[in-house]
């Protein structure tokens, strides 16, 4: 999948002048190209192909998010770390995914899946839900992050870029590359051709929030108070506005959920719900991972937020 033609219609010949508008839609998809290179490999110069590797997608997509909390990523601002509070809870998932991915209880239920049938024990769905998910929210919120960081004055302010977005209004070149990533025609109308929900606006609000506070002299309770409410705005938008609609309101993704809370299936067939705060899939250390209850309705919006 070749990521160069913006290049290319501009610089064909040498010394060749050509006027461009960097309008709301071009700077969008500049935004677009920063995720695609993030989950790509260089195969020649300024050329990518996407990864096939859904595992490996996931931890690219961790890291990049642990790099924009962390302010290391393109434009970020050191003194301003800990404006991005969602960034961290991302890269701690992201990671989970991956972890899932590779469990082996997942990777053995293919082979049992292909030698008797779909319908005895496949989790494909599975796998391929929790990459439709992790890799279609990375582009919808990284592609965000990233225009805040290197725009900010035309985010909000100026042309307001953050109310503007549209995948049908993207640079033709990334609007056809946008549309060849997988699940991509499927997706783009479930979240409304990543059009901004009102959470995800309140959400960098509060973002701004935090900067005038870090910026000032702010007590430490004022500022955790909005980065807690920058996170869960985010949270609210991404667990409903992308994954509640691409993944989880999927008939066969509901139904392998569901099937593993039946009272017939063991336990140990499933891997665990939680949240490891650490490089590792599995800690013993009760204090660096949340577990989720056990009566967890995965696939309930509600019931997974609480």
């Amino acid at each position: 999948m070749a990521l160069d033609e913006p290049i290319r219609a501009v610089n064909d010949t040498p010394d060749k002048v050509v006027d461009i508008v960097c309008d709301c839609d071009f700077l969008w998809s500049m935004a677009h190209v920063f995720c695609y290179k993030r989950l790509s490999e260089e195969v020649n110069d300024n050329e990518y192909n996407f990864l096939d590797l859904y595992s490996a997608r996931a931890k690219r997509i961790a890291a990049t998010y642990a790099r924009f909390y962390l302010e290391t990523e393109e434009n970020g601002e050191p003194a301003k770390r800990g404006r991005y509070y969602w960034m961290a809870l991302g890269a701690f998932a992201s990671k989970t995914v991956a972890c899932l991915l590779d469990d082996p209880r997942v990777q053995t239920s293919y082979f049992v899946g292909y030698v008797g049938g779909e319908e005895y024990l496949d989790h494909e769905d599975v796998a391929n839900g929790l990459t439709k998910g992790n890799v279609w929210l990375f582009l919808d919120i990284a592609a965000s992050h990233w225009f805040y960081n290197t725009y900010p004055d035309e985010f909000r302010q100026g042309m307001y870029c953050e109310t503007k977005r549209n995948a049908d209004t993207l640079e033709k070149p990334i609007k056809e590359v946008t549309n060849q990533i997988p699940w991509a025609q499927e997706v783009l109308p479930k979240i409304n051709n990543f059009q901004p929900s009102a959470k995800i606006m309140q959400g960098f609000t509060h973002i701004q929030n935090i900067e005038g506070l870090l910026e000032g002299s702010a007590k430490k309770e004022k500022i955790q108070s909005e980065q807690w409410e920058s996170l869960l705005k985010i949270a609210e938008h991404e667990q409903y506005a992308i994954l509640q609609k691409v993944i989880y309101n999927d008939p066969e993704f509901s139904y392998w959920a569901e099937f593993e809370r039946h009272p017939l299936v063991p336990s140990f067939m499933s891997p665990t719900y939680q949240l490891v705060f650490n490089h590792q899939c599995t800690i013993d250390d009760s204090e660096l991972k949340s577990v989720a209850p056990d009566d967890l309705i995965v696939e309930d919006y509600r019931n997974r937020m609480d």
